[in-house]
């Protein structure tokens, strides 16, 4: 394929996918403010603050232990401008901007594992840029390793399929990684990565090292900058992704590194592990998984690299086990929020039911605010209220709420037909409560009508008899559709709650007719 097809068919990609960062008013806006001379952490602080969901991740990310070190809550944009820096808050932007554009449509592909490669490539570069004498900024040593790999994730979620050939030719490893992407694509991945960069205004020097270069000829007296990304992710490759396709073993590429930036060699492997315990941090406000950091151990013969992936899957499996923990402890909470939320509207209708028979308000006003309450402060998908004729053999729905509704309505909008359907009927004068917790346990798909079963589509249903005076006049009904989980004790105590207050208003409307 040519390049110009190559880019022609990213571009029609991306313009399916939405509010990329190339083409993301938030992100240009940033990166104008970081270029002008008269741009300040307010200015950077208010772009941001324009993209709401921006902000909060922003946010997030500040109060992480990586970046909140005094463990004071950062709660302003602003403030985390000046703590963290400038140039840092710009790279956290574009890093969140990737993530969240870039969806996991594909998961053979495992869009947000290359995220996770990237996001570690970039802090391993600046980290390096940090920690050598050679004077270059580490913040652009991040962003350029950041993008070295934007052209994959892009092909991975724009050409799926060409993608998918790509690491079939890979796995035969008879080729060089870069020469299949050139065979497939008539360019690589780096240079679709500065492609898209182009738009940002990033100064010439990032730019240009994003160039792929050859690992195999980098050494001591190669620039620092320029071949600091293809280093910083060919390290990562060969700790995440176990195949043939490597450029360079493992020991050249540390190697290469301590020489280019004149660390220690086992600095570099120090520096390494430091690195992916800082991200696994930082991983989750980032919008990734930890799981993600865990690499499949495979025996290589390579002792150094077999030690150091064996660290990694320690701290990778410790992080993915802390992510579980919190997971379950956060559907506790949000759990226990809910519950105190659905108590607190419980009372609320309570009081209005109270305060409505009190001013002796037409009882159609109370039936409407059961049914509504029902639906609000229970976990029903639909409640109803249905009406008996005089005679007792036709009934009528009168006030109905939730979803799937005409299934429903048009199976108890019915007359008695002395077959089975009428043991809704029966119920009724029988002045029985109803429960069935789940049709498929009991049998109670089988005892119930099969009209009912078929049309109604209900998982677990609950019904209570109105009476006024010595007359059955109606029925309160309250369902779960299928797919949910079936009635719990709960749902039969709010429903039963509300069917006492009914009744309740029932008898004192009842009492005032006789007087």
């Amino acid at each position: 394929m040519k390049y110009t097809d190559t880019l022609q068919k990213i571009h029609q990609g991306l313009d399916q996918l939405g509010d990329l960062p190339v083409f993301s008013a938030t992100v240009n806006r940033i990166q104008q403010i970081s270029t002008s001379d008269e741009g300040d952490a307010m200015a950077l602080a208010v772009a941001i603050m324009k993209d709401t969901s921006l902000a909060a991740k922003v946010l997030k990310v500040a109060n992480s232990s990586a970046y909140n070190r005094n463990n004071k809550n950062i709660s302003v944009v602003s403030r985390a401008v000046v703590i963290i820096g400038f140039n840092s808050i710009k790279n956290i932007c574009i890093t969140l901007k990737l993530i969240e554009t870039f969806h996991d449509e594909h998961p053979d592909l495992d869009v947000p594992g290359m995220m996770m490669r990237q996001l570690l490539s970039a802090n391993l570069a600046k980290e390096f840029a940090l920690k050598s004498n050679k004077k270059i900024d580490p913040e652009e040593a991040y962003i350029a390793a950041l993008l070295f790999g934007l052209g994959e994730i892009m092909v991975a979620c724009t050409m799926p399929d060409q993608y998918r050939r790509m690491l079939r030719l890979r796995s035969h490893g008879e080729k060089k990684w870069s020469l299949v992407q050139t065979e497939v694509l008539g360019t690589t991945f780096s240079e679709l990565g500065k492609e898209m960069a182009l738009g940002w205004g990033y100064p010439q020097e990032v730019l240009q090292s994003i160039e792929h270069h050859d690992l195999a000829h980098i050494d001591g007296k190669s620039d620092f900058m320029g071949s600091l990304p293809s280093l910083a992710n060919g390290l990562i490759q060969h700790l995440l992704v176990q195949d043939a396709a490597h450029e360079q073993s493992f020991s050249h590429i540390m190697e290469s590194l301590s020489d280019v930036s004149a660390i220690p060699l086992d600095e570099v492997g120090t520096t390494t592990l430091q690195c992916f315990n800082n991200v696994a941090k930082v991983s989750r406000d980032y919008g990734l998984k930890g799981k993600s950091l865990v690499p499949k151990f495979v025996e290589t013969g390579d002792e150094t690299k077999d030690e150091m992936i064996r660290q990694l899957a320690f701290l990778g499996q410790s992080e993915a086990e802390m992510e579980e923990q919190e997971l379950v402890t956060v559907d506790q909470l949000e759990s226990s929020i809910r519950q105190v939320e659905r108590s607190q509207k419980q009372i609320e209708y309570l009081q209005k039911l109270s305060e409505l028979m009190a001013s002796g308000n037409k009882i159609h006003e109370v039936f409407k605010l059961v049914i509504s309450a029902l639906q609000d402060c229970g976990s029903f998908d639909r409640s109803m209220l249905c009406l008996l004729s005089s005679g007792g053999d036709k009934l009528s729905v009168k006030i109905i709420e939730g979803e799937k509704l005409d299934d429903l309505q048009s199976y108890f909008e019915r007359k008695k037909n002395g077959k089975a359907d009428d043991l809704f009927f029966r119920v009724l004068n029988k002045r029985v409560t109803l429960l069935v917790n789940d049709l498929d346990e009991d049998g109670w798909s089988n005892r119930l009508p099969k009209t009912f079963v078929d049309q109604v589509g209900c998982k677990g249903f609950v019904l209570i008899p109105l009476t006024m005076g010595v007359r059955v006049i109606g029925m309160l009904y309250a369902d779960k559709v299928k797919g949910s989980e079936g009635l719990t004790d709960e749902d039969f105590n709010l429903f039963n709650q509300f069917a006492t207050q009914t009744r309740v208003a029932l008898s004192y409307a009842d009492s005032k007719a006789k007087h």
